[in-house]
C-alpha cells in the first residue's frame, strides 16, 4: 500500500467523523425543536483495496444517516391524539350549553318557574288583587324570554361552531397541500438512495396535526411519498390532494365539493364540531321546544278554563289563553317552541283568571290554585311532530335536561381524559426512540473527536515517514 492510499484513508476518516459530528451537532441543536427525530450517521467499512496476496482495508465512510422513528407508534399516537381533540371539542360545547343554563343560580329557569308557580300561589291566596295579577304577568312574561334567551343563545353558539368548522376546513386543505409539496420534494430527495430526514420530520408535524383535526388514517408509500385517508376517501396521495368543502346545511357536512358523496365517519375536532351542529345543540333545543310548548299547552288549558270578573257588580267573561298559540294549536307553530314561545297579545293584568269556571264572584280561587301546583303535577310532553315525549313535572323535566347535559360533559371530560393519557403515553413511548438525548450526543462528539484526532495523528506519521524516505533519497 502506498503512502497516498495511507493519507486517503486518514483523509476519509477525518472527513466522516467530521460530518458524524455535525449530526450529533445538529441533534442537539433541535433537541427542544418539536417534531425533530434524532439522525445518526451510520458507518461502515470501506471498499477495501485487493492485492495479490489479499485484500487490505481502506478505511471506513458513511452508508447513510437514518432517521429514529417508529410508524408504529406514530399511528398509536395520532389516534389517540385524535380521540382526546375530539372529545376536548365536544366538551367544550356541553360546557357553554351549561354556562347558558348558568344552573343553579337564583337567575336560571328554575329560579324563575319556581317565582311564576309562587306567583299564582299568592294570587290564589287573595283572587282579586290586581297586584298579584301584575306580579303573575311579569313572571309568566320572564319564563317566556328565558326561554328565548337559551334559544339565542343556542343559535349563537351553534353559528360560532359552523364558523370554527370552516376554520378546521381552511386548516385542513392547507395542510393538504403541503403534505403533496412535501411527498414531491421527499421523492425527489430520495431518488438517489438517500432519506429526507428533515423534510419527512416536517411533514410528520403536519400528519400528526391532520390527525388530530380529523381523525383519518396514513399510508407510506414504497417511494417515500405519504397518503391520508379521511373516512375511507383520500385527501392526499403522493403530489395529489383534493380539497374539502362544507355544506353549512342541517345538519352540516364535509365533502370533496360537486356531486361527490358526503365524508362519513369523520373524527378529531372537525367530526367533534360536525355532531356538535348535527346532535348536540338541536338536541338540546328539541328539549327546550318540548318544555316551552308543555308550558304553554299546560298553562293555557287551565287558564283558558277560567273566569275573569270585572267591573261593578262584578261581571263574569271567560278567560283566554295565558301564552300566544296558533289557532288552532300547531305542533309545528313557532310560539310552541323556545325561540317563539311568548304571552297572548291580549293578556293583561285585567285578563288574568284566578277564579274557576262557573264561579259566582272574584273570591274563587281555584284557577290560580290549580296553576300554583304546576311545579309538581305530571305533564306529557311531546316532541316537535306531537310524539309523546315524556312524562314529568315541568322542573322536574327541566332538571332532567339540564342533568343530561351535565353528565354528557362529564363524559366527554372522561375520554378527553382518557385518551389525552394515552396519546401523551404513546408520545412519551415515541420521543423515547426519536428524542435527543444530548448527554448521549455529547459522548458521540466526544467519541468522534477522539477518532478525528486519530486519523490526524495517522497524517503527522505519514508526514514523517514521508520525510524519513525523501532523507533517505528513495
Amino acid at each position: 500500500m502506498s503512502i497516498g492510499s495511507i493519507l486517503n484513508t486518514a483523509r476519509n476518516a477525518m472527513n466522516v467523523h467530521q460530518t458524524a459530528i455535525q449530526i450529533a451537532s445538529q441533534n442537539v441543536s433541535n433537541a427542544e425543536t418539536p417534531g425533530y427525530s434524532r439522525q445518526r450517521a451510520e458507518l461502515t467499512a470501506a471498499v477495501p483495496q485487493v492485492f495479490p496476496w489479499g485484500s487490505v482495508g481502506t478505511g471506513v465512510t458513511i452508508a447513510t444517516v437514518t432517521r429514529a422513528r417508529d410508524a408504529v407508534l406514530d399511528t398509536t399516537y395520532r389516534q389517540h391524539a385524535a380521540g382526546q381533540s375530539g372529545a376536548d371539542t365536544t366538551n367544550q360545547a356541553l360546557s357553554q350549553i351549561q354556562t347558558i343554563f348558568g344552573e343553579p343560580s337564583d337567575t336560571g329557569l328554575s329560579s324563575t318557574l319556581d317565582k311564576f308557580w309562587s306567583a299564582w300561589s299568592d294570587l290564589a291566596s287573595d283572587p282579586s288583587n290586581s297586584a298579584a295579577k301584575s306580579v303573575v304577568v311579569e313572571s309568566g312574561r320572564t319564563v317566556a324570554q328565558t326561554l328565548n334567551q337559551f334559544a339565542s343563545q343556542l343559535d349563537q353558539l351553534d353559528q360560532n361552531n359552523r364558523e370554527s368548522m370552516n376554520a378546521d376546513v381552511n386548516q385542513i386543505n392547507d395542510i393538504a397541500q403541503q403534505v403533496s409539496k412535501y411527498n414531491t420534494q421527499i421523492v425527489a430527495a430520495e431518488s438517489t438512495g438517500n432519506t429526507a430526514n428533515d423534510l419527512r420530520d416536517q411533514r410528520d408535524v403536519l400528519l400528526d396535526k391532520l390527525s388530530q383535526l380529523t381523525g383519518g388514517q396514513t399510508i407510506e408509500r414504497s417511494n417515500g411519498s405519504m397518503a391520508f385517508y379521511l373516512g375511507g376517501r383520500m385527501l392526499v396521495d403522493g403530489a395529489v390532494y383534493n380539497s374539502l368543502t362544507m355544506n353549512d346545511g342541517q345538519p352540516p357536512t364535509v365533502g370533496f365539493g360537486g356531486p361527490s358523496p358526503v365524508i362519513d365517519n369523520i373524527g378529531g375536532s372537525l367530526g367533534a364540531a360536525i355532531d356538535v351542529s348535527a346532535n348536540v345543540i338541536p338536541g338540546v333545543m328539541s328539549k327546550l321546544d318540548s318544555l316551552a310548548k308543555g308550558i304553554v299547552q299546560t298553562v293555557n288549558g287551565i287558564h283558558s278554563t277560567g273566569t275573569v270578573f270585572s267591573g261593578t257588580p262584578p261581571v263574569a267573561t271567560a278567560a283566554g289563553n295565558f301564552f300566544a298559540v296558533s289557532n288552532p294549536p300547531s305542533a309545528n307553530d313557532p310560539k310552541l317552541t323556545a325561540r317563539g314561545m311568548s304571552l297572548d297579545p291580549t293578556l293583561t293584568s285585567a285578563t288574568v283568571a284566578a277564579s274557576g269556571a262557573g264561579a259566582t264572584g272574584p273570591g274563587d280561587n281555584s284557577v290560580a290554585l290549580a296553576l300554583s301546583q304546576l311545579n309538581t303535577t305530571s305533564v306529557n310532553f311531546t316532541d316537535a311532530n306531537g310524539n309523546p315525549f315524556a312524562t314529568s313535572s315541568i322542573g322536574g323535566f327541566y332538571t332532567d335536561t339540564v342533568g343530561a347535559v351535565a353528565t354528557a360533559a362529564q363524559h366527554a371530560q372522561d375520554v378527553s381524559t382518557a385518551e389525552q393519557t394515552l396519546a401523551t403515553n404513546a408520545d412519551t413511548q415515541r420521543q423515547s426512540v426519536s428524542g435527543v438525548n444530548t448527554d448521549e450526543e455529547l459522548i458521540s462528539i466526544i467519541q468522534h473527536q477522539q477518532a478525528y484526532q486519530a486519523a490526524a495523528r495517522i497524517v503527522t506519521v505519514v508526514q514523517d515517514m514521508s520525510d524519513t524516505l525523501v532523507h533517505l533519497g528513495l
